[in-house]
């Protein structure tokens, strides 16, 4: 036995020993995951707790861009799918009905991702909205986050969440009423006017003040918006287009919450769709709706629904496009 402990005693014996139960130590490492020791704090006190996590090979880390480009192509399908819908219903013919079997908003879906966290942000019911990236608001605070509101009413829940949760500043513009809702009114960082937001800047037969985007951001020393958050009902269509005229191939935000209405005295089905089309160009793309369920449950059709688009342009302005650390 004395020659036996003399071996197994000996250095060069000892640290081979080492090196094995290392190799072996990596090996269950690769193969089953690394075995982490958190400190949970339990009612008993602080308990060490056990984690196996598997390591899973082969995919590429899910960057912005990433996400972005898959969703891209999934849109360009989309499209393609549009086509074909419309051409199977009689587009273009007198027996085309915008309401009948494919109903209007079914040709324009919601299917486009975003590639951050996406959180509803104000009521549940009408008002609250989908925001992408919401914890880019609330973790990289900078100085000049700005949202635009048009058309606040007196719902401005959303915005008052907003204002609790964000560093951001508030510019809102609403002719109909003379101050914002109990949410937002007389906060430091709200800044209300009773203008319209239209297509052109004038004072219309009943004195009321129009400005357009481009006129309102030069007035606040603007040149991006994080979020841009739109109800004006109906006036959606002369204003975008004057906004694509004016701002020509990059739109000055980074995301859309629009309500879009579509009742006859406010577009017609082609002209929706060029429209549509157009933001579709702009780089604009759909990752969130939401069917008005008043419109939905009062009147014959469902005329009005909530839109969320993301802006694909806009470089370093834009925080929805940057790369983050996970």
């Amino acid at each position: 036995m004395a020659p036996i402990r003399s071996i197994l005693a000996s250095r060069a014996v000892t640290t081979t020993l080492v090196f094995i139960a290392c190799l072996g130590l990596f090996y269950i490492t690769l193969n089953t995951g690394i075995d982490r020791t958190d400190v949970r704090e339990t009612h008993g006190g602080m308990k060490p707790v056990r984690h196996n996590n598997p390591v899973f090979r082969g995919r590429p880390a899910r960057t912005t861009k990433a996400i972005i480009d898959q969703s891209e192509k999934f849109y360009d399908r989309v499209l393609a799918q549009r086509k074909q819908w419309l051409k199977e219903n009689n587009h273009g013919t007198s027996l085309f009905n915008p309401w009948n079997d494919l109903y209007w908003w079914w040709y324009f879906p919601a299917s486009f991702n975003c590639p951050h966290d996406l959180q509803r942000v104000g009521p549940l019911s009408d008002g609250g909205k989908w925001v992408c990236g919401m914890s880019l608001y609330e973790d990289e605070p900078r100085a000049n986050c700005v949202i635009y509101s048009f058309g606040v009413n007196t719902e401005t829940r959303f915005e008052g969440e907003m204002l609790d949760r964000t560093n951001c500043e508030i510019w809102a513009y609403d002719a109909s009423v003379q101050h914002m809702g109990p949410e937002s009114q007389g906060r430091p960082k709200v800044h209300f006017k009773p203008y319209f937001v239209g297509d052109r800047d004038y004072v219309d037969e009943s004195g009321y003040q129009w400005r357009t985007l481009k006129s309102l951001m030069t007035e606040n020393g603007h040149d991006w918006i994080d979020i841009l958050k739109v109800d004006i009902e109906g006036s959606e269509y002369k204003t975008f287009n004057s906004m694509m005229d004016d701002f020509g191939e990059v739109l000055p935000f980074s995301q859309l919450q629009i309500e879009l209405h579509v009742k006859p005295e406010h577009t017609t089905f082609d002209d929706f769709m060029s429209w549509w089309q157009r933001l579709e160009g702009h780089g604009l793309r759909p990752f969130w709706a939401e069917v008005n369920l008043h419109t939905a449950v009062w009147y014959d059709k469902p005329w009005a629904s909530e839109i969320c688009l993301i802006n694909l342009r806009g470089g370093v302005k834009n925080l929805l496009l940057q790369e983050y650390e996970h």
